[in-house]
């Protein structure tokens, strides 16, 4: 099972070689991933700009939920559809740059030892392991329509928000209504039954 101490592993020992001017994981990181990693299906964390919660929560805990096994079919979702490519870009660089994930997760490799994508579109990707296992990450943009979402006779279980509100859209209530309905009309019932939202 996923847990905050195992994605630190991941991340002191396989990512945060890759980052620019690395440091050591805050607490507020374990913190994240302890509530992330909880069996409550509705999990939202907020903290001040600066803190790394995209890379800790999006990036970190989006691709441990992934590689190891936790969930198969992961959305994420933030403002625009651009800013959810950006962030799953970000995984599709690790999973496509970082040798070590491919080799410890026996993921699907050409002969050059590079990851070999089953889907890779902007916003879509599908990753396959050895054993035939695989899994999916698409990126939405918020509003978008999700009804329907199904892949491999699953909805998504898992998916994570980050970004979702811009400056404009808090600014304005007629803007927060629509954002609201959107989220509880469509957003939350696109979820499986078994899934977890993590804000």
């Amino acid at each position: 099972m996923l847990s905050a101490d195992l994605i630190k592993g991941f991340v002191g020992s396989v990512l945060a070689s890759r980052f620019d001017e690395s440091t050591p994981s805050p607490e507020f990181h374990n913190d994240l991933w302890e509530l992330a990693c909880s069996e409550h299906k509705y999990v939202a964390i907020a903290a001040p700009r600066g803190h790394a919660k995209s890379t800790a929560g999006t990036l970190a805990y989006g691709l441990c939920a992934m590689l190891f096994r936790e969930h198969k079919f992961l959305v994420i979702v933030s403002d625009t559809e651009s800013q959810a490519s950006m962030f799953l870009n970000a995984i599709k660089t690790e999973l496509a740059e970082n040798e070590a994930i491919g080799e410890l997760f026996n993921l699907t490799m050409n002969d050059k030892g590079q990851v070999v994508f089953d889907k890779d579109a902007e916003t879509d990707v599908i990753v396959s392991f050895t054993d035939g296992h695989k899994f999916r990450i698409v990126a939405k943009g918020a509003e978008q329509k999700l009804r329907g979402l199904l892949w491999d006779g699953t909805r998504p279980d898992l998916m994570i928000l980050d970004d979702l509100e811009n400056d404009e859209l808090v600014m304005n209530k007629d803007r927060r209504a629509k954002l609201r309905r959107w989220f509880f009309a469509a957003l939350v019932p696109a979820l499986s039954p078994r899934g977890k939202l993590r804000y």
